[in-house]
């Protein structure tokens, strides 16, 4: 019975993996294009002025920094000055100056904040971690990722329920430095969640013919393995992924412990869930209702 399960179970998931969407995997949009793409928050930014590198700098529009939530960000016509006001402290920045303030002291930048067609053009990095965020550039994407969570999902991630604490982990802002693979997105609506079992900070998604992990560093998701699949086979160097890689990017992972899994059927709002032991076999445990990213705990499972 547990043989058939297993082959059942795997069968569904290559199936899947091959038609289904994925909704949180990395897009390709960015690889597709030289533009330069900001991201805040798992969110592309929209701008009507094209971000710019100089020094190693990358120029945004103020409207771009302003989205970046948790601070007060205002420009200043006549006197030509940026000024942001996070937790009490002011930082300004004014135009064609190469230095700014914090406070009183007085810190370089490496790009003066610029008047560029109209536009007030910011250094990004520095107005960002001003304002507490993260921030990772992607030369591969040609994409700026910066990431700023809630303090009320990181109080969420250290739940003693595993359930908050996972659905907190996937609402983290992702940031990645790898390559984003053309990913097979045709109907279904399948999505695939693997947790070592314990854990909330370290998980995979998988969808359509993709599978990344993630691991919560910080205020922010960072993406440290991606790989595309096909139907075929054969050992990928996880247990629970019984498929040849055809393409991948970062360090595979190594998982030892059994996984659990959520096999979430977006279109009915429900998951099938249970384990996967290190030798491959499946145990299923039956099928819950359950929103996107909103998890239950299994009773069954011993916590970390």
């Amino acid at each position: 019975m547990e043989k058939l399960l297993k082959t059942s179970v795997i069968g569904c998931f290559i199936a899947s993996l091959l038609i289904a969407g994925s909704a949180l995997t990395t897009g390709t949009a960015s690889a597709a294009s030289s533009a330069i793409e900001i991201r805040i928050n798992n969110r592309f930014a929209d701008t009507d002025a094209a971000p710019y590198i100089t020094n190693g700098t990358t120029m945004v529009p103020l409207q771009v920094a302003q989205k970046i939530p948790g601070s007060s960000i205002q420009w200043n016509n006549a006197s030509k000055t940026v000024t942001l006001t996070r937790d009490g402290e002011t930082i300004t920045l004014v135009a064609g100056q190469k230095t700014a303030k914090i406070g009183n002291k007085e810190v370089k930048l490496e790009a003066a904040s610029t008047l560029k067609q109209g536009r007030v053009m910011v250094p990004l990095r520095f107005i960002a971690e001003s304002t507490g965020a993260y921030v990772l550039w992607n030369p591969k994407q040609r994409v700026v990722f910066v990431a700023k969570t809630s303090e009320e999902l990181t109080k969420q991630l250290a739940s003693s329920s595993l359930a908050e604490a996972r659905s907190a982990a996937l609402k983290f802002p992702q940031v990645s430095s790898l390559e984003a693979f053309k990913v097979t997105s045709e109907g279904g609506g399948v999505q695939y969640y693997y947790f070592p079992e314990g854990k909330a900070d370290q998980f995979f998604l998988g969808g359509g013919n993709s599978i990344s992990y993630y691991e919560v560093v910080g205020n922010h998701s960072e993406e440290k393995w991606t790989a595309t699949f096909d139907s075929v086979k054969a050992s990928s160097g996880l247990f629970f992924l019984p498929l040849k890689i055809t393409n991948q990017d970062g360090e595979l992972p190594k998982i030892t412990s059994r996984v659990v899994y959520f096999e979430f059927m977006g279109h009915v709002g429900e998951a099938n869930y249970g384990f996967v032991e290190p030798n491959g076999e499946v145990k299923t445990l039956g099928t819950k209702g359950m929103n996107l990213n909103q998890f239950f705990d299994i009773p069954e499972e011993n916590k970390s």
